[in-house]
């Protein structure tokens, strides 16, 4: 049943990554228009810098999505490293258990945004401010549900190094 949770959450986070891609080029895009609109036309589109602007939120959020998925996330393991296997394991979960709230608290405090301000309009493109905060309230959903997945994989399995050697000795074994 889990592996099947899993699998749904990565096909989220890789429809999620193919969005990170679309926004680094559409922002690369509505850019290139803004340079070339002012240095050649000395006019450039007064939705250019507010979509530039919201296509590098939505992918620093999914940003962070993919880095907790990943476990490539900032982390201060200079002390964690020289302990042994008990202590590190408490100290990693109790760090997911945060990674858990954090998602929970992000979705929960940017939702009400979404209705309280989806009548007020971005001047540029005319867009509800509302929807800014909606993608976020997404992101923190789904930060909550990879936390719980890689709690669970804590106590099933061990510490991340742990994890990571599994994952090697299962990939030679199946090489063979």
């Amino acid at each position: 049943m889990l592996n099947l949770y899993k699998k749904i959450i990565n096909k989220i986070c890789s429809v999620f990554e193919y969005m990170a891609v679309f926004c680094i080029a559409a922002m690369l895009v509505v850019v290139m228009i803004q340079v070339v609109g002012r240095y050649f036309f000395q006019n450039t589109p007064g939705w250019s810098e507010e979509m530039a602007r919201q296509f590098m939120i939505l992918f620093s959020f999914i940003g962070i999505a993919i880095g907790v998925r990943d476990k490539i996330h900032i982390s201060l393991s200079v002390i964690v490293d020289n302990m042994g296997r008990s202590p590190r394991l408490i100290i990693e979960t109790a760090g997911k258990v945060l990674v858990l709230v954090l998602g929970i608290m992000m979705s929960m405090n940017m939702g009400p945004y979404f209705t309280k301000l989806k009548y007020n309009r971005l001047p540029g493109t005319g867009m509800p401010v509302g929807w800014i905060y909606a993608f976020p309230t997404a992101v923190g959903i789904l930060i909550a549900l990879i936390a719980f997945y890689q709690i669970y994989d804590h106590f099933k399995y061990g510490t991340d190094d742990e994890q990571k050697q599994r994952g090697k000795d299962t990939k030679q074994e199946a090489a063979k």
